[in-house]
């Protein structure tokens, strides 16, 4: 849909764009396609392309007198001229055209009225009204009808959606499982992102050229962020800067903000380009917006130049002085907000980034700054890489779980789930073998959290996770605090210490045998009445695609073979199957569960499926198998 930017462009263009920037009082241009600019006083008649330059040398209209296709259509398009001529016609074709645009403002209130109400209700009836909008906004004939306050809204409901839906994935009390491909979030993702893409689309082959602004192009952009559309955001602004009558439009401080830090991150800039970008544009503003200056320090502080941040910053808290209406202030005091989240995540300067987190956890500060956990999670990582020693990592982390336990609103799963994520990940680089003073740090850890809040099982799903020690009488002592702590446990935990034992040689078939029918008990309990996919994968990845396949591999498939009619659905058996048809060193070994002929596994142990209440076969494995392969 948008084509990526080319490395050979990617080289040619920035010397020229340093030349522009030098040379240009008036604005930032971009070289054409080749990466060779072009001045208006250079481009003659003949160096302009003509639709005829664009007629492939093998077409069958190359060439040819009018062939009857296109005679046909000649007719249908007098016809349809003549008709739209008719007055009766016309007013029938303008009526149909304003119910449309009629139902295209009624879908954009009733998805902002949706959006006010935080149930689940509300939620599905948002979903389905953005559904609407993005399916009205296929008609071409409605599209010439906006204006710019609709483009605006439309852009507006798709960041808003875009939001809530992340929003909603992050927040649940269940930990997001990728077998469940009902679930409603990552289907209204799906569509969320071909909305936003598509309305990108339209944007860059000019449709909304005499109705586009800043706003509505930040609200694109900041959808294309969430997203992480970084190469189709830097297609889009640079086609944009390109085109003379959208130019200023995408040279907006608004713009500016959102695309300039994507672009250094993406290397499509280095830090001096973007300062030459960003001096050449607003080298004639009275002042500089809250937004652009705090992108600049966000820059400025990746980039090492920790004064100029510094700068960004003092500069954010002069405008918010002379600001008069409370509305500016609070924006302003955002962006203080964010820039200040900068210093703690993204400065390499550990002095630098604790003496910005200490004003925030300590509240010590004239403004209000939330915490975030990515930029906590990266300041883990640089302390990491600054080789700072653990007990100060532990200062942020245990800082960081106080901090979120003050906090009078509800604190998502996720946050914590990241957070002590960063944790284990460093703590078993920083302690790779199992002595007694590692054993101890761990369990000074786990006391440590006890201490700030309740042992739950996103936590201990982390550090199970991230064990890299080869001792499973450890690992087991820390499985077992699921137990010792009452965690309330999902299906969750079960997979992540099934799919562990993958890790370890000591563990026997047996041990991962029970392992699989603890889980499947909980599965049971639960009223599921099949093997989730997620379940399976956990097993593969303790047995036949472990360290350890060739001792596990038999018992692998004479579990599967137990178990195979106990698959959800059609659906999920063709899943399953693609995902073993891709792996050529096993693959003939799962064909074996599928045959038709009398088959025996080399197991060393006897496989009993137990009596359950709510699990039960769902397909016929050998029969589906069969269809998938008569299929192709």
């Amino acid at each position: 849909m948008f084509r990526l930017l080319a490395s050979s462009g990617h080289a040619s263009l920035r010397p020229v764009l340093l030349q522009h920037v030098r040379n240009n009082k008036h604005g930032l241009g971009f070289p054409n396609a080749s990466g060779v600019p072009q001045s208006p006083s250079s481009m003659t008649s003949s160096s302009i392309v003509s639709p005829s330059q664009f007629s492939r040398s093998n077409s069958s209209a190359a060439g040819l007198s009018e062939s009857p296709a296109s005679s046909v259509d000649s007719k249908i398009e007098n016809f349809l001229s003549k008709s739209a001529k008719d007055p009766l016609v016309r007013e029938a074709l303008d009526a149909e055209t304003k119910n449309k645009l009629n139902y295209f403002k009624e879908q954009i209130d009733l998805a902002n009225r949706y959006r006010s109400i935080h149930d689940q209700d509300s939620e599905r009836a948002f979903a389905s009204t953005l559904d609407n909008l993005s399916r009205a906004l296929d008609d071409e004939s409605l599209r010439d009808t906006f204006v710019s306050r609709d483009l605006f809204s439309y852009a507006q409901v798709l960041n808003s959606g875009v939001y809530n839906n992340r929003t909603n994935r992050l927040a649940g009390s269940k930990n997001r499982d990728s077998d469940q491909y009902h679930n409603q979030n990552l289907h209204d993702e799906v569509l969320l992102k071909q909305a936003v893409l598509h309305l990108g689309e339209l944007i860059t082959n000019g449709e909304f050229k005499a109705i586009l602004n800043a706003p509505t192009l930040s609200f694109l952009f900041y959808s294309m962020k969430q997203f992480q559309l970084y190469p189709e955001m830097i297609h889009i602004w640079e086609n944009g800067v390109n085109d003379q009558e959208t130019g200023s439009v995408y040279l907006d401080e608004k713009i500016l903000a959102v695309i300039l830090p994507v672009t250094f991150e993406q290397s499509r800039f280095t830090y001096e380009e973007i300062l030459h970008i960003y001096e050449l544009n607003t080298e004639k503003l009275p002042r500089v917006g809250h937004e652009l200056l705090t992108s600049m320090g966000k820059i400025a502080i990746a980039a090492g130049d920790y004064s100029r941040g510094l700068d960004s910053l003092e500069s954010i808290l002069q405008l918010y002085e002379n600001a008069q209406q409370s509305h500016n202030k609070s924006k302003i005091l955002a962006s203080l907000s964010d820039l200040h989240l900068s210093f703690i995540g993204s400065c390499k300067d550990i002095k630098i980034s604790k003496h910005f987190f200490d004003k925030v956890v300590h509240y010590d500060l004239p403004y209000r700054v939330k915490l975030k956990v990515p930029h906590i999670q990266s300041l883990l990582e640089n302390c990491y890489e600054q080789n700072e020693p653990m007990d100060n990592i532990l200062y942020f982390w245990r800082a960081s779980i106080a901090h979120y336990n003050t906090e009078n609103v509800l604190v998502l799963n996720s946050r914590y789930a990241i957070l002590n994520n960063a944790l284990f990940s460093i703590f078993f680089k920083k302690y790779p073998e199992l002595n007694e003073d590692s054993f101890n740090k761990l369990r000074e850890i786990i006391a440590m959290y006890a201490e700030s809040k309740p042992i739950d099982e996103v936590f201990l799903n982390t550090i199970v996770g991230n064990y890299s020690w080869d001792s499973k009488e450890v690992l087991e002592q820390i499985i077992e605090n699921y137990d010792v702590y009452n965690v309330k446990r999902t299906p969750v935990s079960y997979r992540v210490c099934l799919k562990k034992t993958g890790s370890l040689e000591s563990y026997s078939n047996e041990e991962i045998l029970q392992k699989w029918n603890a889980s499947l008990q909980h599965l049971d309990s639960n009223k599921f009445t099949y093997i989730p996919v997620a379940d399976w994968a956990a097993l593969r990845d303790a047995t036949i695609l472990s360290k350890y396949k060739d001792a596990r591999k038999e018992f692998y498939l004479s579990v599967l073979d137990k178990y195979k009619d106990y698959i959800q659905d059609h659906r999920s058996c063709i899943r399953f199957v693609r995902y073993w048809i891709k792996r050529k060193d096993v693959a003939a070994d799962i064909d074996r569960v599928a045959s038709n002929e009398p088959h025996t596994f080399d197991c060393d142990i006897d496989i009993q499926v137990p009596q359950f209440r709510h699990l039960r076969k769902n397909i016929d494995y050998v029969k589906e198998v069969q269809k998938i392969r008569a299929s192709g």
